[in-house]
């Protein structure tokens, strides 16, 4: 059975991202991912996508994905979210992100994910 698009997305942020399942990263990603931001996309092979996570984690101690709305489309594909991301960096530095993004899934893989960008702080 092919999970839904809900939870690809939860799997991929609470479980690849928070607990560092880079072999969960490789079954939800799919064989390329669009990542849209305003006036550009970039098309990352299935390698590419999964190793983005996997280089992102080598510059953190910790990475933790709060996930404070999801909502998934009626058409079974698309997942909004907005999260909160604590991080800390290899020196202790803490930083705060916010943003929101929107994932399309097709067979229980992520396939486009829109980003207008993050901003350091926290949602108010």
């Amino acid at each position: 059975m092919t999970r839904t698009a809900r939870a690809v997305v939860e799997l991929y942020n609470l479980v690849v991202w928070n607990k560092r399942d880079f072999a969960l990263a490789e079954e939800l990603m799919g064989d390329s991912v669009i990542r849209h931001d305003v006036g550009e996309s970039t098309t990352l092979t299935h390698e590419q996508a999964v190793a983005r996570i996997v280089d992102h984690w080598d510059m953190f101690e910790t990475i933790r994905f709060d996930l404070n709305l999801v909502v998934a489309g009626d058409d079974g594909e698309h997942v909004a979210i907005v999260y909160q991301s604590p991080m800390v960096m290899k020196d202790g530095t803490k930083v705060d992100v916010g943003s929101m993004e929107i994932f399309r899934v097709v067979d229980g893989r992520i396939v486009e994910v829109w980003n207008c960008g993050y901003k350091q702080g926290v949602w108010q």
